[in-house]
Order: C-alpha cells, then sequence, then structure tokens
C-alpha cells in the first residue's frame, strides 16, 4: 500500500482516503495507459507531508479499476526525506546500486510491495511503487 491508500482501491476510494492531498482526475488526453502491464495513469496530484512534497500519478487496473501503481516524482533535495520514509515503513531496501559514472544511487523492494527509489545527483527523486505482481 502506499500512504493510506490499500491497492485495488477504486479512484473514488483513493480520492476521499488523500481528500487532504490535491489530487485531480486526469482528462482522457492526459491519461497514461501502460498496455503491457494492463493499467493506466488517471489521478495525479501533490503529496504534502511535512517538509516532504510530491508529485504523484496513481494507476489503475484496466481490468477490474482497483489501484495496482503509484509513480512519484519531487525536487532532488526531496531524497533523502523519501528515502527514509520508504525506509521507515518498509525497512531497509532489498537491492542497492549505484552507477558509478552518474552517481544515481537504485533503491529496491520487492516485498510486501515492489517499489524502485532513484536518487540522482541534480535531477529529480522518482520512485514506482506498486502492489507485487504488477
Amino acid at each position: 500500500h502506499w500512504e493510506n491508500t490499500r491497492w485495488g482501491m477504486s479512484e473514488q476510494q483513493v480520492m476521499r482516503t488523500l481528500r487532504s492531498q490535491e489530487l485531480r482526475r486526469l482528462p482522457p488526453g492526459e491519461r497514461r495507459p501502460v498496455p503491457s502491464a494492463r493499467m493506466e495513469y488517471t489521478l495525479s496530484g501533490t503529496f504534502r507531508s511535512g517538509n516532504l512534497r510530491l508529485n504523484v500519478v496513481f494507476a489503475f487496473d484496466g481490468r477490474n479499476g482497483g489501484l495496482v501503481c503509484v509513480s512519484i516524482q519531487g525536487e532532488e533535495a526531496q531524497g533523502p526525506a523519501l528515502r527514509a520514509r520508504l525506509e521507515r515503513a518498509f525497512g531497509a531496501p532489498q537491492e542497492r546500486g549505484r552507477d558509478p559514472r552518474t552517481g544515481t544511487e537504485t533503491l529496491g523492494w520487492s516485498r510486501p510491495d515492489e517499489i524502485d527509489l532513484q536518487i540522482a545527483p541534480g535531477r529529480p527523486v522518482t520512485a514506482l511503487h506498486c502492489a507485487r505482481g504488477v
């Protein structure tokens, strides 16, 4: 799960659960289908908690409409705070890597969810947080 949401929630349930955040339904022209994963990004917004400010986009299963993934992006300076938040919620990452050429650090969790976090010098921090098996 991501924050107070649960995998499988409908768009309406996610919006109600995160009502204190700035979320909006994407118009058809802005939606991002991912045919290979049978999902589509249909909600977008800003997540705020303390000093953390992240742009988030929610993807829903094309078959049953349930929440399956959250794509996250923040300013470069948000990287350490996002990493700390993920580690508090899910423990130490199971995978770690660093590209010596670019300095990009990649952290991955495979349980209980699938999470990929990338922190790169001079670039926005990005994460993809999905239900297992997506």
